[in-house]
């Protein structure tokens, strides 16, 4: 992930879609680098690095895929993170990041509408049981107690996400653009 921001890597990874699938409609942003830190440990360069994968790696590959997707009235999809409303102290710079992307994608889906017919919206999961989450964070006391916050009984699968951007590539949501939709189980209003 951390790398998608480097030279030539978002064109790269265009032309290999475009070259695999033979066209370009849909591009989506769920790369993410997530680290603790709190306001009082991040530095400069660790908080640049949160921005640079979670939120100038979606620009870029956006740009990237533009002239693809005018042509096929695409959409972008960007994966944020409800950290980004409710931000835990220990996610300081992963907070504002994901905040960063928000707002990213408020501005391009008004301009890449107007100017190329291009929507782009974002997914703000909550804490979603993905094979990564469960090997570095998810503990049966931390499930147990985020849990207790949801309104919603269950965890979140990546399944649920996954159904989502089928939404929100799909014509069902045309009428959409510059739109955050919260996937969190009723976490941010219990």
């Amino acid at each position: 992930a951390e790398d998608l921001a480097a030279d030539g890597c978002p064109q790269q990874l265009v032309d290999l879609a475009v070259k695999t699938f033979g066209r370009l409609d849909a591009v989506v942003n769920n790369a993410a680098f997530v680290a603790k830190g709190d306001l009082h440990s991040t530095d400069a360069t660790f908080f640049m690095k949160m921005i640079e994968v979670n939120a100038l790696a979606p620009f870029l590959l956006i740009k990237a895929a533009l002239p693809h997707l005018r042509t096929t009235h695409g959409c972008a999809l960007n994966i944020g993170s409800v950290n980004a409303w409710c931000g835990e102290p220990n996610l300081f710079p992963y907070s504002v990041s994901k905040g960063a992307l928000m707002t990213l994608t408020r501005n391009l889906g008004d301009t890449l509408m107007r100017e190329d017919g291009v929507r782009v919206n974002q997914i703000n999961p909550g804490w979603v049981l993905t094979e990564r989450q469960k090997e570095h964070w998810v503990t049966p006391e931390g499930l147990a107690a985020h849990l207790a916050r949801q309104c919603l009984p269950d965890p979140i699968q990546p399944e649920d996400v996954a159904g989502t951007v089928l939404f929100l590539a799909s014509e069902a949501s045309k009428m959409m653009t510059s739109q955050t939709l919260i996937l969190d189980g009723g976490f941010i209003s219990s």
